[in-house]
């Protein structure tokens, strides 16, 4: 039996010392006991773009009379927000004599991002209008490119 002790104290004593010297040693003498993968992470952002505007109206002042053109500047702000190259448009809807006289002037009809966009109004050939009240519907697009 002691001899099966003593056996079994020198299988023990070997595992222990003899062992570790055969496996792999990492940096500095360390064992290296890890191991590592890798994975790919992959995604696909679209493109986005959001439009607003700083009034949903925008109502000139009176005019003294005789008066042929009025430029109204900043009349509005168009805000774009987006993380892609975009342009700007618009289109004019009401009575064919008022959209005549009204020009839309944009500080900027394309860019990248987000921007803030001025917005003048010039009315001309005011001498040319019968007198009354006109209104002319803006719709402002903008478009990711």
């Amino acid at each position: 039996m002691r001899k099966i002790l003593f056996g079994l104290f020198v299988v023990m004593l070997g595992v222990t010392f003899v062992v570790p010297v055969f496996a792999k040693k990492g940096p500095g003498g360390i064992l290296d006991g890890s191991t590592s993968v890798d994975t790919d992470v992959i995604w696909s952002v679209p493109a986005f773009i959001e439009l607003s505007v700083s009034a949903d109206s925008f109502v000139f002042p009176e005019f003294d009379p005789g008066i042929d053109e009025y430029l109204a500047e900043d009349a509005v702000i168009l805000y774009v927000s987006s993380n892609s190259d975009w342009s700007l448009t618009y289109e004019l809807d009401g009575d064919a004599e008022a959209i005549a006289h009204l020009e839309v002037i944009l500080s900027q009809d394309s860019g990248n991002g987000n921007a803030t966009v001025s917005v003048d109004y010039l009315l001309t050939g005011l001498r040319d209008m019968a007198p009354g009240t006109y209104e002319v519907t803006v719709v402002y697009t903008a478009t990711a490119e």
